[in-house]
This record gives C-alpha cells, sequence and structure tokens, in this order.
C-alpha cells in the first residue's frame, strides 16, 4: 500500500508540474478529459462499531464474554482515476476507479470454557475497499477560470476482509468479500491553469458500502486533490 501511495503522489506531483508549465488560458468548454486524484479518507468504520461487533460473535454481553482492548488503524491515503466526457460546460459524465485503502482492527478477550476456565480470544481484520465508480457532473463556471460542481451516481465497490481469530489454540482465517452498489455525491472546485488542465478539490460521500465478515455496512468520506487534462 505504501509504495501505490508514493507511485499516485510521485505521479500526481508531475501531472501538477506539467500543468503549471502551460501557459495559461481558458480551458476547452467540451470534450474528453482524464483526471487523477490522490486524497484522505475522513472517516470509516468506528472502532466502538466493530467492538459491539466482537461482543455479539461470542454470544453477546451476558455471555460471560470479557472484552479487553482493542485497537483500529486507519489507511487514510486513497487514490483514484478516471476519464469523462463534457457534454456542455455546464453537463458532463465521468467514469472512474477508486482505491480506498485498508482498515486495520484487533482486539482481545477472554470467555469461559466447559471446564470453568477461561479462554484468552484474539480478533484481526483487515478491510479493503476498491472498485469503479458512474458519475453525472454538474458545473456552475464562476468565471473562465475557476468553477464549483457537484456529482451523483454510484460506486461499485468489492469490499474484501482478511481474518484472524483464535480461541487459545483454535485458529481460524480466511478471506471474505462482498460486493455492493452504492450511492455517491460530491462537491467540488476547480482551477484552470492552461487551456488543457485544471486543478480540483473535491469533497465526496459513499454510503452503505457492505462488508462480509460482520455482515454490516458502513459509510465512507474523503477528500482530494487531483489533475484533470482536456483532450
Amino acid at each position: 500500500m505504501a509504495k501505490t501511495c508514493t507511485i499516485s503522489l510521485l505521479s500526481a506531483a508531475t501531472a501538477m508540474t506539467m500543468c503549471l508549465s502551460s501557459p495559461p488560458a481558458m480551458a476547452e468548454d467540451t470534450g474528453f478529459y482524464v483526471s487523477a486524484n490522490v486524497g484522505r479518507l475522513l472517516s470509516t468504520y468506528r472502532r466502538s462499531d466493530l467492538d459491539n461487533e466482537v461482543v455479539a460473535a461470542f454470544g453477546g454481553a451476558n455471555s460471560g464474554f470479557s472484552f479487553g482492548s482493542s485497537s483500529l488503524q486507519k489507511d487514510h491515503a486513497m487514490w483514484s482515476a478516471g476519464i469523462g466526457y463534457m457534454a456542455s460546460r455546464n453537463f458532463g459524465v465521468e467514469a472512474s476507479y477508486v482505491h480506498l485503502g485498508a482498515l486495520r482492527y484487533s482486539s482481545a478477550g477472554t470467555e469461559p470454557t466447559k471446564s470453568s476456565a477461561t479462554a484468552v480470544t484474539a480478533i484481526d481484520l483487515d478491510i479493503k475497499s476498491r472498485g469503479p465508480a458512474v458519475a453525472a457532473l454538474g458545473v456552475l463556471p464562476m468565471s473562465n477560470f475557476w468553477q464549483i460542481d457537484a456529482r451523483a451516481g454510484v460506486y461499485a465497490g468489492k469490499t474484501t476482509s482478511t481474518f484472524l481469530s483464535a480461541v487459545d489454540t483454535d485458529t481460524r482465517s480466511g478471506r471474505l468479500s462482498k460486493s455492493s452498489t452504492s450511492l455517491l455525491v460530491g462537491v467540488g472546485t476547480a482551477v484552470t491553469v492552461s487551456s488543457r488542465c485544471a486543478l480540483r478539490l473535491d469533497y465526496m460521500h459513499l454510503s452503505h458500502l457492505k462488508e462480509e465478515a460482520f455482515g454490516r455496512a458502513f459509510n465512507v468520506d474523503l477528500v482530494t486533490a487531483g489533475v484533470v487534462f482536456v483532450f
């Protein structure tokens, strides 16, 4: 993941340098374009949600299971790449591939056994989501060089959960995947830096991404910065 993010950041920096080396001019109103974005996740699964799912998986609060500690690490780096078409200065469509990074969860606890002793439990979970997205784009030009816009569409994500659970020496592991179609909405702004290039800043929300290990859905909020090249 670190190597992928580094390559994405270097690509974005190179594209930005190419943009800034061109003489400023008004961007084309219509036509095809390609885009590349890197960003940061603002929110995904909460640790308390996953803690509650672990307690439920071991029989609930009245089962004698004692929850110990837990940790949640979020890989906030994400990236996307897309191609779009502006039918007019005010309307376009865009198809992209989105990689949301990873979320890693660990927890420990104890549960009673038939021999009246207690068994040590541990859970490790790694969740990743990626997939294609399609959106309609509405644009409001504020000047020849600056615009604000909104988008609405769908994200057809595949969420993969790799897990390991242990109760004393009884260890189980596996990999589960769940595909789901989620609503995608967002707002953004773009500044033209040449006749073929613009810099963007976007906020997006993805709702109800489904995850298979606990059978739950979660939302994602993210902010991205990127470069657009017009053909």
